[in-house]
């Protein structure tokens, strides 16, 4: 990740905390629980971003507890927008939980996943 490093945002459920890095690609850190209430913040601060002309993205799951289908849809729906514009979206870091779910769905074969410390 390049630039400054500052934290622009921070909104969501009490259940999870959705921070945005700015950077190149700008990073979105999750921490707590991706489910059906808290997906819907996730996938805001995925779409802000592309909708301020950014078209690859980094998600930073170190700190995430909970992953179902309704965050792993958010992800596959960024990759695709990414993707459509030229660009990629990678995992940065992934929580034991969170990696399990994306190994056993295959994810590592449709997104880069680093695994390196989670965002402070």
């Amino acid at each position: 990740m390049e630039g400054n490093g500052q934290v622009v945002a921070r909104e969501g459920p009490a259940d999870l905390t959705v921070t945005i890095v700015e950077g190149t690609p700008p990073v979105v850190v999750l921490a707590g629980e991706v489910d059906l209430a808290t997906a819907p913040e996730f996938e805001k601060a995925l779409l802000s971003l592309l909708s301020q002309g950014r078209d690859s993205l980094a998600v930073d799951l170190g700190r995430v507890t909970y992953l179902d289908s309704t965050g792993i849809n958010v992800l596959m729906k960024a990759v695709k927008l990414c993707s459509e514009r030229g660009g990629k979206l990678a995992i940065v870091a992934a929580s034991e939980r969170a990696m399990r779910v994306m190994r056993l769905l295959n994810l590592d074969r449709v997104m880069p996943i680093r695994q390196s410390a989670p965002m402070p």
